[in-house]
Parts: structure tokens; sequence; C-alpha cells
């Protein structure tokens, strides 16, 4: 599947940032529905690090056992927010990160990235409660994260808070943020945590 992906980030490892949040959203009085996830994301490089040089991020994400590849096009973050292309490719007999890197090396390309010889360089443990709900005509999903950044033998603790466009208009999801974030008082964040991994990874790989 193919489409663009548009989400605001806030930072959330100061104290009650995710009861804040959810507190905020409770009040809007809409309908929410909610759900609980187990999230591990394995990112890749090849040799000689050509997914970095063309600013792609390419990882196989395990959801409760079921598994997946995403590509993302890379793009800094502006005032929370981060606009970029987004395409998964389902591996249904995936059982590890092993067989997911051998199906996918199997397509030999894919989104234009040859994927035959990856490897696994930083891994992220998320714990991540969605919530779903409508904002002004717009369908909204709010996921709050809580990970354990995993690079060269070392952990990290990381907690972020996204709001993602699923269905309307993307001014919609900005009206909603800056709503979030004047009524919370959460910080929009500067830094993902994907780039917090790779600031380590390149700092510890030294």
């Amino acid at each position: 599947m193919k489409h663009l992906e548009i989400e605001c980030k806030w930072e959330a490892n100061s104290p009650r940032a995710f009861s804040r949040a959810k507190a905020f959203l409770m009040q809007l009085g809409g309908k929410v529905t909610s759900k609980k996830l187990t999230i591990k994301d394995t990112y890749l490089e090849d040799n000689w690090g050509h997914l970095a040089a063309q600013k792609i991020a390419l990882r196989v994400r395990n959801t409760d056992g079921k598994w997946e590849a995403t590509f993302k096009t890379r793009t800094e973050i502006k005032n929370g927010k981060a606009v970029r292309r987004e395409e998964n490719l389902p591996l249904p007999q995936a059982k590890n990160v092993a067989q997911a890197l051998s199906l996918l090396a199997q397509k030999k390309r894919w989104c234009g990235v040859d994927v035959r010889q990856l490897n696994p360089t930083f891994t992220l443990a998320n714990k991540r409660t969605i919530y779903e709900f409508d904002y002004d005509g717009a369908t909204l999903e709010m996921a709050q994260d809580n990970v354990t950044i995993y690079v060269l033998g070392r952990q990290v603790k990381f907690k972020e808070i996204e709001v993602e466009l699923k269905k309307g208009d993307a001014e919609k999801l900005e009206k909603f943020a800056l709503a979030l974030t004047r009524t919370t008082k959460l910080k929009r964040a500067k830094i993902s945590k994907v780039k917090t991994a790779e600031t380590f990874l390149k700092f510890w790989g030294k």
C-alpha cells in the first residue's frame, strides 16, 4: 500500500504526558476507540550506507506476530510535523527477523531499493496505545509510544506521542495539534524516536 503519511509529534518524556494528552482527547466528547499493540521495529541498512544517503528509512515490523516491511522517505520534523511517502509490504510467512529479511530479499528490488543485502542496525520495542477519533470532519489517530531503543547492545527509554491524519483535510490535523499543544502544554517534538536511535548509533559506533 502506498500513501502520504502526515503526522504531528510531541515529546512525552515529561511527567503525565500520556495522561494529559488522553484527558484532552476525552474532553472533546466524541467517540474514541482504543487498542494496545506490542510492536518491534528492526531498521535496516545495506553494507554501503546507500539508504541513509538517499534519505530512505527501511524496516521490518512485528506487530503482535504480524510481519511487514515498510519503506519511508526521510523528512525533517518541522514544528513537530512530518510529511513523507510510505509504502508497506505484508510478510505473512515470516516468524522472525531472519525470515522477514529472507522474504524481502526474494523480491530483489522494492521501491527502487536493492533489498538483497540488508542488515539490522537498531531495534525499537514499542508498547503502543492507539486512540482513533473524528475531529472537525477528519479522522485522526493518536499513538502513545512507550519505547525501548536497542542500539549496539545498549538500551535507551523514549516516550513519544504521534497524531496521524487517517482521512480528511490536513488543516484539521494542524488545528487539533494547536489545541492539544495549547491545552496540555506538551512540547512539539524536534527529534523522532528513529532519529534518536540513529544519533546513538553514530555516537556509540565511533
